[in-house]
């Protein structure tokens, strides 16, 4: 188990616990779930524009200041579907010149309602 302090928030990681009615005192293999994923409003703007079926860069520059008034710019645009893409939240193939972002199943449960 790791516990550590940042910026106010504490992040607790389980790898292993015990089990108390009937068990034998053993440690269990517990299923590992996702932490929580810290995602800024343009992270979050931008995968709730992907699941809106914008899926190149230059669509998600566009729907953006369409949608939420607010201009992103391509440079901008290209960091955070990086960062998305680090954080597990969509998948990026190559489409001709371009990339075809879509969320993962994690970035659905997340961003698309």
């Amino acid at each position: 188990m790791t516990l550590a302090a940042v910026g106010g928030f504490i992040n607790v990681n389980v790898d292993r616990v015990f089990i108390m009615p009937g068990d034998r005192g053993e440690l269990v293999n517990w299923p590992i779930t996702p932490r929580l994923i810290d995602l800024n409003p343009v992270e979050y703007r931008v995968l709730k524009l992907i699941c809106s079926g914008y899926s190149l860069a230059k669509e998600i520059v566009k729907g953006y200041a369409l949608k939420y008034g607010e201009a992103i710019s391509p440079p901008a645009a290209e960091r955070t579907l990086a960062k998305l893409r680090a954080k597990g939240l969509i998948n990026s193939k190559p489409v001709s010149k371009a990339l075809m972002h879509e969320s993962t199943a994690l970035g659905r449960l997340i961003a698309c309602s």
